[in-house]
């Protein structure tokens, strides 16, 4: 997914999906609580193969039972409504620090929904970083 849209949440914190995503994501989608303080909303399949590895690793090793503990509890299986509509959990609108006004960006296999002043400034330090970059953007193990 790609491009950026500045939509609203309504009075009852409903998320209109831009009409160009939602043929991507399906109508079941999973909203995350992200690093960077946002969040990112997955088709449901996507992120379950995305944590296949996480949530079938032994859970005798700290980081494992912690990034579970951490990401499960912040994510929230949603179904698109006829409108293309999702609710936006209290819990996530704090951690994300979303009113009314969000950017929506598109981010290859998911949405991510930021408060505009921190994706403002989050986006400038983006510019900044990768303006002039020509390095290794992903690490040969992966």
């Amino acid at each position: 997914m790609r491009g950026m849209q500045s939509p609203k949440l309504d009075e009852k914190s409903r998320l209109t999906l831009p009409a160009k995503y939602r043929d991507e994501l399906t109508d079941d989608v999973t909203v995350v609580c992200e690093q960077e303080h946002c969040l990112s909303i997955y088709p449901r399949a996507v992120l379950d193969e995305m944590m296949k590895p996480v949530n079938s690793a032994p859970s005798t090793y700290l980081n494992v039972r912690e990034y579970q503990r951490w990401v499960n509890p912040h994510a929230d299986d949603a179904t698109l409504d006829r409108q293309g509509r999702i609710t936006i959990t209290a819990n996530q609108r704090t951690w994300a620090g979303l009113d009314r006004d969000v950017v929506v960006i598109g981010a290859g296999p998911r949405l991510e929904v930021w408060n505009p002043e921190r994706w403002t400034a989050y986006s400038a330090s983006l510019d900044e970083k990768y303006a002039d970059f020509d390095g290794e953007i992903v690490p040969r193990s992966v």
